[in-house]
């Protein structure tokens, strides 16, 4: 197949304090890949001339990490500075002409990259990928002109100064990322800073349109979201059976389940789908699974219940409750530890992220813990509380609140 006469640029330069006490989003594993993987392979089915990937000096070894089974196909260029407007520059000395810009920490359904490419074939003009929202979110806001052209974007304005209901996502299509590039000013280094960019063109009399998003699109701002990037690809996700998959009897399998290879099920077992176990993954006896994504090389022990968990790689439980929660990999739970997901009035559950209090918007959510974190026998984690990597917490406790990374919180 002929490619197209455009190139795709995917960011992944940014660092977010947000995303705490998770690692790089784009190096997340679902179903044994990468999400950054994934995202390649869902652009390539685009056919572009070029991919290339912005990184910066710190995580560029570990987006090539990411990426290993991808960089014969990728382009990585090195931003200098800090902010977007300095990753589109860095990709300009690669990329003239069109392209697509995308966010690695973005998940984008094809169907609606599609559209926007197909949009920027009729129009040969900016395409800004828009999503209609009913409640404030922070993040750019698209101010349309008498025409319906788009005049310009209002980064954050705070809830109630939105000049529309109109949510940009960072999904576009420039007609020449040089020219894009050619606005960039050293003196507006910031995480605004593409955005400028487009306002000065859009200034200038260039013109964009906004096209509304046809398709999902979850963006991962928070660690929290993670669980939304689960439920979306999860219904995708076809059953299947790998190698060496042994099923012990008065197993019930219900809805689809993806096994990986050598996993293991024992008796008395219940798996609700859609659910993912990854490859070596042991099921022990008397446990429940439902709507999860379980990695590679897992045990769930005796008496397990895990429910709309995101599990990572190398995590055991015994005689456990997870519920509504996040565990990157290599978490060990001791027997009779509960991961509580729902307050006592059932209300929204609030995250501490930084300084502030945020609102998750969910009336269940269960711990967020980082990697390589070991927590002892009969512990209570209550509802939103987020554990730091490298992690010790004690027997017995009742953890209120959140844990810093590499604490030892014993008694």
């Amino acid at each position: 197949m002929k490619k197209n006469l455009f190139s795709v640029i995917l960011l992944a330069a940014g660092v977010s304090s947000r995303y705490w006490p998770l690692h790089e989003k784009y190096g997340f594993g679902f179903f044994g890949n990468s999400l950054l993987a994934r995202q390649v392979d869902t652009i390539e089915t685009l056919q572009p001339e070029k991919i290339v990937v912005v990184v910066n000096e710190t995580n560029e070894s570990l987006v090539r990490e990411s990426l290993a089974s991808k960089q014969k196909n990728i382009i990585m260029v090195r931003q200098q500075g800090e902010g977007q407007a300095a990753a589109i520059v860095a990709a300009s000395a690669v990329v003239e002409g069109a392209a697509m810009i995308l966010n690695t920490s973005d998940v984008y359904e094809e169907k609606l990259l599609l559209g926007i490419i197909q949009e920027w074939e009729k129009e040969q003009c900016i395409i800004i990928s828009v999503k209609k929202v009913t409640e404030y979110f922070p993040g750019g806001y698209v101010a349309l002109q008498s025409d319906g052209t788009v005049g310009k974007i209002v980064e954050k304005p705070g809830s109630g100064n939105e000049p529309s209901n109109l949510v940009r996502l960072v999904a576009e299509v420039v007609p020449s990322l040089k020219e894009l590039a050619g606005e960039y000013d050293v003196h507006d280094d910031s995480a605004e800073g593409e955005v400028a960019l487009f306002n000065k063109l859009f200034k200038k009399g260039v013109r964009g349109i906004s096209l509304p998003a046809s398709g999902y699109w979850v963006p991962i701002k928070y660690p929290w979201h993670v669980l939304d990037v689960m439920d979306v690809l999860l219904e995708t996700l076809p059953p299947h059976q790998g190698k060496n998959v042994e099923i012990r009897s008065n197993v019930v399998i219900e809805g689809n389940v993806a096994f990986g290879d050598n996993v293991k099920v024992y008796e008395n077992t219940k798996i609700v789908g859609p659910c993912y176990i990854g490859d070596n993954t042991i099921i022990g006896n008397n446990s429940i699974i439902r709507h999860s994504h379980i990695g590679a090389g897992c045990v769930t022990g005796f008496n397990t219940d895990i429910t709309r968990s995101y599990i990572g790689d190398n995590c055991w439980f015994h005689s456990n409750y997870i519920g509504d929660s996040v565990l990157e990999g290599d978490v060990s739970m001791g027997s009779g530890t509960v991961l509580a997901n729902l307050r006592l009035d059932r209300g929204e559950i609030v995250s501490v992220v930084g300084e502030n209090r945020v609102n998750t918007k969910r009336t269940k959510l269960g711990a967020i813990i980082g990697k390589n974190v070991r927590i002892g026998v009969n512990t209570s984690i209550m509802p939103g509380v987020k554990i730091g990597s490298n992690s010790m917490v004690g027997a017995g406790l009742v953890v209120s609140r959140d844990i810093p990374d590499a604490s030892k919180k014993l008694l």
